[in-house]
């Protein structure tokens, strides 16, 4: 006889409420989602799929989602968000004084209501509650919960490397990434409900404490992404929670799951590098052969000059072309120190594609470049133009 598996008695409707959450959301909250992006990277993706996105990343709480009738629920989203977007924004203002949030606040109740969040005798409550350079934070009250609004102040920064560091279009993706990247046992960041990039919008749970974070926080090095300096964590951090996403770096190469693997073990354990890259030296040459040689190369930056000094007595004499060039174009990665027997041995491969990604470096290799220096009369030496040409422009 055979036995038939009990399953859940999942009616239809549950089903289809979590097919139609999923529909209403692609485009470019599918792409953010897949990788860490800069800020000049995630504005092009929103040109690309604003129109089909109408700017919005993540998605809104599930409570919202599943009061509207599944029948209405992909339309009544929609409107949702485009007059969400439109009501907050009214929030942004130069003088505080200036904004009116009961009326503002009758205007969101209206919009819940009429999508069928909240029923007739429901109310949404919102006040400002605190400022930052980037941003206000108000604070959304709606079927006894609370959400944190944080309308930027600019939709879009310009200037500075600290600007690309902050803002609507850094932190948001990176909230949105690291929500769907990082198990929630382990994430010790506010939680990220969904984002307007057209509006400069941010909707996240209103974190009073009573979220504590008590777990082992994930190492988000694995993801491409280090945490900003130790005081900014420590000034936002509320029981374990961290509530600001602004100022954390994006790692060079943070694409690429083979650099991020070896740069996080060797945050562990200083002589990854050189056991990764005996084991590799054992491989067939192949594209993972050289991405992990490339990764190795990488993670030199944050080993001591001696372990680094062990890596590339292996390296060096492995490398092809390919590799080669890799470490030419990146010799800053590897110690001050030991780059200019780098040079030397990239040299003697006399290859011009290397050769002229050296000319582009000779200052990260020699400090201040003078023609006198040896570096420089080797590459002169070469008699080709285009180094030439690169040389007396450059330094």
């Amino acid at each position: 006889m055979q036995i038939r598996p009990i399953l859940p008695n999942y009616n239809k409707t549950q089903i289809q409420s979590n097919n139609a959450e999923q529909q209403t959301f692609t485009g470019l909250s599918s792409k953010l989602s897949k990788s860490v992006y800069n800020k000049n990277e995630v504005i092009n993706l929103f040109h690309k799929y604003e129109t089909k996105s109408n700017g919005i990343i993540g998605r809104a709480p599930a409570k919202w989602i599943y009061s509207i009738p599944f029948e209405e629920r992909k339309t009544q989203i929609k409107i949702f968000y485009e007059k969400f977007g439109e009501i907050i924004a009214n929030l942004r203002a130069k003088d505080k004084e200036t904004v009116n949030t009961n009326t503002i606040q009758q205007e969101l109740t209206q919009l819940f209501r009429t999508t069928g969040i909240l029923n007739s005798k429901q109310k949404a409550k919102i006040a400002y509650k605190n400022y930052g350079t980037f941003a206000d934070v108000y604070k959304l009250d709606i079927k006894g919960e609370s959400y944190a609004i944080k309308v930027f102040k600019k939709i879009l920064e310009k200037g500075s490397n600290y600007h690309e560091q902050n803002g609507n279009f850094f932190e948001q993706p990176v909230a949105h990434y690291i929500s769907g990247k990082i198990p929630t046992k382990k994430n010790n960041f506010f939680k990220y409900y969904f984002g307007d990039l057209k509006n400069g919008i941010m909707v996240s749970r209103f974190e009073d404490g009573h979220n504590p974070f008590t777990g082992k926080p994930y190492r988000t090095e694995q993801l491409g992404i280090i945490t900003g300096e130790e005081q900014h964590t420590k000034s936002n951090n509320l029981n374990g929670r961290i509530l600001d996403i602004g100022m954390v770096d994006i790692l060079p190469h943070a694409k690429n799951k083979t650099f991020r693997y070896i740069y996080t073990k060797t945050m562990r354990n200083q002589l990854a590098p050189f056991e990764i890259l005996q084991e590799t030296l054992k491989w067939k040459p192949s594209k993972l052969y050289n991405e992990r040689l490339k990764g190795v190369f990488y993670s030199l930056q944050i080993v001591s000059d001696e372990n680094a000094k062990k890596c590339l007595d292996l390296l060096l004499p492995a490398a092809d072309n390919e590799v080669a060039l890799f470490m030419a174009n990146n010799i800053f990665y590897a110690p001050y120190t030991l780059r200019k027997n780098i040079f030397y041995s990239l040299y003697e491969k006399n290859n011009t594609k290397i050769d002229l990604a050296l000319a582009k470096k000779l200052d990260y290799i020699n400090g201040i470049t003078s023609k006198d220096s040896i570096t420089y009369q080797l590459l002169k030496n070469k008699n080709n133009n285009t180094i030439n040409k690169i040389l007396e422009e450059s330094y």
